[in-house]
């Protein structure tokens, strides 16, 4: 069997297997479930009442969206002062945030999947 077939084959297996990881087995959506309560739970220690904190699931994604009342201040703090994104951002495996009233400039949103692709197609 020629090398290159033998690698096509590879990735492809590698490719199906992620896919199936991620979509009919679940695991992407515990993923993100777990870091949606982790994120709460992080930004609750900010003691700022009325924040809510989502992630995306259309796609999934491991991008936190932010919402609530919160002043410049209260959101990216000062100094040594943490501000609510940062508590947010303190949760690993959070690969962004974001507050809803922003304008969308921010960075593109890249799905769980596709990233679970581009892993297991460089593996």
């Amino acid at each position: 069997m020629p090398p290159v077939l033998k690698a096509t084959i590879g990735l492809l297996l590698a490719l199906a297997a992620a896919w199936i990881w991620h979509g009919p087995l679940g695991h992407g959506e515990r993923l993100i479930d777990r870091l949606e309560r982790e994120t709460k739970a992080q930004v609750a220690k900010a003691e700022l009442p009325g924040i809510d904190v989502s992630l995306s699931r259309n796609p999934l994604a491991r991008a936190a969206t932010l919402s609530g009342p919160a002043n410049d201040l209260q959101r990216e703090g000062l100094g040594s002062q943490k501000g609510v994104s940062d508590y947010a951002r303190d949760v690993e495996g959070i690969s962004s945030v974001r507050w809803a009233d922003e304008p969308d400039a921010g960075p593109r949103i890249i799905s769980l999947l596709f990233e679970t692709l581009a892993l297991a197609a460089l593996a």
